[in-house]
């Protein structure tokens, strides 16, 4: 399956065949190209809820990322953060509090997004399950959550079977099934209960759905771009 992801992005659009480029004269999967794949490397990482694993801000990543108990020390301080919930009450919400802290119960496992403070909006928080924010147009199970001037919260699946091509994640917990996140020419599988941080959002990540039921939320850059792939 992984070098048949990865052969797609190299053929020619004459070169396709199948019933899923046999209603498009062009070859795409969707009604938009997805974006080519970049001579970077995404660099994903994968973790546990447990957490212990952090990426800060480089010029290329304008948000730092943090696996770990929400009440811990932040590797970056100053930052405002959010953060989605990984364990405890209200597992899958997003939680976004302005400021040094998330409003989380002690011991609350979560993935952390920190921005520049001044560049966040009010408090607020989306419930799990919450029919909120916008579908992306043309691309089956993706959905963006909220976006602010300093993220977006990003939601995929249930797909059903898709697979995408993003350019702007930084971070992605899964809740259901699993994802495979392909860098470069290394598929990484992604697990309900883990998480994966990305150190270069500027490359282009392609990833796959394990199942129908896979469900994942992430954080990405506010920009973020969601194809079909």
């Amino acid at each position: 399956m992984l070098k048949w992801l990865l052969g797609r992005r190299a053929e020619r659009p004459e070169e396709r065949d199948g019933p899923v480029a046999a209603g498009l004269p062009d070859g795409r999967l969707g009604p938009e190209p997805p974006p080519p794949p970049s001579a970077n490397r995404p660099g994903v990482t994968v973790h546990p809820a447990a957490g212990g694993a952090a990426m800060g801000r480089t010029a290329a990543r304008s948000g730092a990322s943090r696996i770990g108990r929400a009440e811990d020390t932040l590797p970056e301080p100053g930052l405002s953060w959010a953060a989605v919930v990984l364990s405890g009450e209200g597992v899958g919400d997003v939680v976004v509090s302005p400021g040094g802290r998330v409003d989380l119960p002690p011991g609350t496992a979560a993935l952390l997004d920190g921005v520049a403070p001044g560049e966040d909006v009010s408090p607020f928080r989306i419930r799990r399950d919450e029919l909120t924010g916008t579908g992306v147009a043309g691309v089956s199970g993706a959905r963006v959550l909220a976006r602010t001037p300093s993220r977006a919260v990003l939601r995929l699946g249930p797909p059903p079977g898709a697979r995408w091509a993003v350019v702007g994640f930084r971070s992605v917990a899964v809740f259901v099934g699993k994802l495979t996140l392909v860098d470069g020419d290394e598929g990484h599988e992604v697990r309900a209960g883990e998480a994966a941080l990305v150190a270069d959002p500027t490359a282009t990540l392609y990833l796959q759905a394990g199942n129908d039921a896979a469900v994942a939320i992430g954080f990405a850059e506010p920009g973020v771009l969601v194809r079909l792939g």
